[in-house]
């Protein structure tokens, strides 16, 4: 019972973590599913410091798919505690980020949906959930971080804060090699490329308070697989570390997805309807959560 309600308090922190923070082979499945083959790599066709043509070849060696459906090996390190559960990812491009936690693969017993208005924890053992828009979070809202970011960092593709396009501001990035960067205010973001692909490897958000410190957003991508016709990695890491508060030393809390038999589903609802049932829970009950975890 504990690792379930380690991972069920996990699960309903996770997205207000993040926001403290502030993001060829021919392809092997169909929609029923199958076998991934592994990425070949070879040089991309444009290099150059061009930055509009640079950053085309990076968005056009991104994923183009619109539905990504995958079960997942859900990992949670947090302190002392490291805990790996079974779940399922199940994304459709503007509409749904959604990630479901269900131990040894039998029953659901938490949920988390990004969708384009709002952000749904679902606690399914203690039949309560939390729903808020992005712009009740005001380190959100301030830094332009919505919906649109947080699915370029689940897809491995750039984004700008505020903008559902990257060429709507290609000037904003500075480009150093293999490395790109972009500041918007408070905030800057970092991502590094790999050379030869040149497919997104890293991505680090920053904010800098001089009140409160630096939090950090860490996503990292390894483990590429051909996916609908374009590299997709099966591994993602994010680290998120928030500031030592009298003394002490950064909260740092680390997620791992282990994503398998990826499809490209459609046969899925994207609204989760919450029974009428559940109970919602306030954002301090959940910022209460938080600090059990440490």
């Amino acid at each position: 019972m504990r690792t379930i309600h380690f991972v069920k308090t996990a699960l309903l922190v996770l997205p207000l973590l993040l926001a403290s923070c502030g993001s060829k082979t021919k392809i092997m499945t169909d929609n029923k599913g199958g076998d991934v083959t592994n990425v070949p790599t070879t040089s991309p066709s444009v290099k150059g410091t061009d930055n509009a043509a640079y950053l085309r070849q990076v968005t056009n060696n991104a994923s183009t798919a619109t539905n990504l459906v995958a079960s997942i090996d859900f990992n949670l390190k947090s302190g002392k505690k490291d805990i790996t559960v079974d779940g399922k990812i199940s994304m459709r491009r503007d509409q749904v980020v959604r990630i479901q936690i269900s131990p040894m693969g039998l029953v659901e017993v938490g949920r988390m949906e990004f969708t384009p208005d709002s952000v749904l924890i679902m606690d399914r053992m203690h039949k309560q959930y939390l729903k808020s828009s992005y712009d009740q979070v005001s380190f959100l809202k301030n830094n332009g971080i919505d919906f649109y970011a947080l699915q370029a960092l689940f897809w491995n593709q750039l984004f700008v804060p505020g903008e559902r396009q990257v060429a709507n501001a290609v000037s904003r990035f500075d480009i150093d090699g293999s490395n790109l960067s972009l500041t918007a205010g408070k905030m800057n973001y970092q991502w590094t490329l790999d050379k030869q692909v040149e497919h997104i490897l890293a991505a680090v958000a920053t904010y800098a308070s001089s009140k409160n410190g630096t939090s950090r957003l860490e996503w990292g991508y390894s483990d590429f697989k051909n996916f609908s016709g374009k590299p997709f990695p099966a591994q993602q890491k994010i680290k998120i570390v928030t500031p030592a508060k009298s003394g002490g030393t950064p909260k740092e809390l680390n997620v791992g997805l282990t994503m398998k038999n990826f499809k490209t589903d459609s046969s899925w609802d994207t609204v989760t309807k919450v029974p009428s049932k559940y109970k919602p829970v306030k954002l301090e009950d959940v910022i209460n959560q938080i600090m059990k975890l440490q």
